[in-house]
């Protein structure tokens, strides 16, 4: 894993992995590190421009007091100490983030952990529970079993975290990143599609890739949701306002790369692939 990250955070993936599996915890990998595993394990051959130091884990407890063990055996390993603000934030030797992100019983209904802190704090974390059930089981190089969100998990996770805070540009800009990069490593599986997407794109010159990867990924994300009828109206409620009118998508204005227009077409297909499971 050198080429998307440094010996640290191995380091701390062999602390943090045994700890979770010997208590018993399911989880896995979201948020940037996991969109870098899952494009290099599907075979995506140039390192991020910047290697992530922060690891995002959504970790799955049936109570505050199962996550509090969790926490209390953490802070027992060498080099982390909690957060002094952030209730579910360690920090490795004060230079690296770790986050244990909770979902399951601790939640109530809308995804909303509340954490002991010293004020009252709500963690709000729609969508683990949804994307749980499509983890991808990685195995390293060093030999670490890894648990990883899909990378149409991820876009859709960076959806809700985006609507849930529109100043998160890196949300947009890690979707725009992962829809660039997500044709040519999953070609194959496109091409099973019963309505063959290469055809239906086939007039698209300057944006084909990004086109079809997003219908692509909209219909896995329509799967994902597909026992949560409330988070997927949600999801497309996002998208329709967010496609409507171009001129005021913010969320096509942070996807920097592309012309506005062309940004607000690609976020479309994604609303256009759900819709096509939906129908």
């Amino acid at each position: 894993m050198n080429k998307i990250t440094d010996e640290v955070v191995i380091s701390i993936l062999n602390d943090i992995v045994p700890t979770l599996n010997g208590l018993g915890i399911e989880y896995f990998i979201v948020g940037a590190f996991a969109r870098d595993i899952a494009l290099f394990e599907k075979g995506h051959e140039y390192p991020p421009k910047r290697k992530t130091k922060d690891i995002d884990l959504a970790v799955m407890v049936s109570s505050l007091q199962e996550y509090e063990q969790l926490k209390e055996e953490i802070a027992g390993l060498s080099g982390y100490e909690p957060h002094p603000e952030e209730p579910y934030r360690f920090q490795y030797k004060n230079a690296y983030e770790v986050d244990f992100l909770p979902f399951g019983g601790i939640t109530d209904e809308k995804g909303h952990a509340e954490l002991k802190a010293k004020k009252v704090f709500v963690l709000e974390i729609p969508g683990f529970e949804e994307v749980f059930d499509w983890v991808e089981t990685i195995l390293t190089k060093e030999g670490i079993e890894l648990k990883v969100s899909p990378l149409a998990g991820i876009v859709l996770l960076k959806i809700i975290a985006w609507d849930d805070k529109k100043g998160r540009e890196k949300d947009i800009q890690d979707i725009a990143y992962i829809l660039e990069n997500f044709y040519i490593l999953h070609i194959e599986e496109i091409a099973e599609e019963a309505d063959e997407l290469f055809e239906v794109y086939a007039d698209e010159s300057l944006y084909f890739d990004e086109c079809v990867s997003a219908r692509y990924v909209g219909r896995k994300i329509a799967n994902i949701l597909h026992r949560s009828p409330v988070l997927l109206e949600r999801v497309i409620n996002i998208l329709k306002r967010e496609t409507q009118d171009s001129r005021k998508s913010q969320m096509g204005a942070l996807m920097k790369n592309y012309p506005l227009e062309a940004a607000v077409k690609v976020i479309q297909q994604i609303l256009f692939g759900i819709k096509d499971k939906k129908s």
